[in-house]
């Protein structure tokens, strides 16, 4: 008898809880390009439940049995995405009469996004054409670079540039429950107006996630550059003689989030005259199925 695993779930949880200094002037838009980098993809015969700084244990995934790894782009937004993820793990790999309930996904903290189509924050003018520019160093401050504050800073762009693939990432941030500042804003093309107390938050526990169960925190005081994320399957997964097959579909419609940020008018009220485009990751809907 086969066993069919449907599996909705959101491969990247990255949606802010609460952002202090949030701004009222935000909107979502489709990605046309959402490129990740695959690291590892492993299956898991339980979990217990973790302290989200230690999702990457192996109490967060029991008796794990890597399927895939290595690092693999794929553009998620492509029509050939669902196969390129689905080859990157073997399922044969797993024994043989082994029951599996848990899935865990590790991918690194940059994404490679463009949108074709403007978006507008619903902020000032400044921000009514707001589209994704091609990354450089100048974007993150004088005499520094991408390398050294891809965690820490979030640039600002202006609006109606030529569009481009965009490099972003998962900034440090904490948990839910914390009041400490974790990144610094950019106001304008190359920050240097900015503001460090800018506050991005992560899920604390289950019940703030869409649909995995457990996501490692970014905090500033983790090195690392991959995040790992639990998600409990829909039914247990059964190892059986008959080879599995994998398939993997992608949504990426309202996955590029922006604001507007303004030196001026920090809260991003339509009276700002200095308005910036500042661009975020939202959540693309992953669904797996194996049979």
């Amino acid at each position: 008898m086969k066993n069919i695993i449907n599996l909705l779930v959101v491969m990247l949880t990255l949606i802010t809880l609460s952002m202090e200094k949030a701004l009222a002037a935000t909107a979502k838009g489709n990605a046309d390009v959402y490129k990740v980098t695959m690291r590892k993809i492993e299956l898991c015969t339980g979990y217990t439940v973790v302290d989200f700084d230690n999702v990457h244990t192996a109490d967060a995934c029991h008796n794990a049995v890597v399927i895939g790894s290595g690092d693999k782009e794929v553009d998620i937004a492509s029509v050939s995405a669902g196969a390129a993820a689905a080859n990157y793990g073997d399922p044969a790999l797993l024994p043989l009469g082994e029951t599996y309930t848990h899935m865990r996904v590790t991918v690194d903290r940059k994404f490679v996004i463009k949108s074709e189509s403007a978006l507008d924050t619903g902020g000032s003018n400044d921000t009514d054409n707001c589209v994704t520019t091609a990354t450089t160093d100048a974007q993150f401050g004088s005499g520094s670079s991408e390398a050294a504050r891809k965690y820490s800073h979030r640039v600002a762009v202006a609006e109606g540039g030529t569009n481009a693939e965009m490099n972003m990432y998962m900034i440090n941030g904490r948990q839910s429950d914390e009041s400490t500042t974790n990144y610094t804003q950019c106001f304008n093309a190359n920050c240097s107006q900015n503001n460090s107390s800018w506050r991005w938050n992560y899920a604390k526990d289950a019940s703030e996630l869409t649909s995995a169960i457990a996501m490692r925190t970014m905090r500033s005081s983790l090195t690392t550059d991959d995040i790992q994320l639990v998600y409990a399957l829909s039914a247990p997964y059964t190892v059986s003689l008959i080879p599995p097959t994998i398939d993997i579909s992608f949504g990426t419609r309202s996955a590029l989030g922006v604001q507007e940020v303004s030196n001026s008018a920090g809260d991003g009220t339509p009276t700002a005259n200095d308005g910036m485009c500042s661009f975020y990751p939202e959540e693309p809907i992953v669904t797996i199925t194996i049979n």
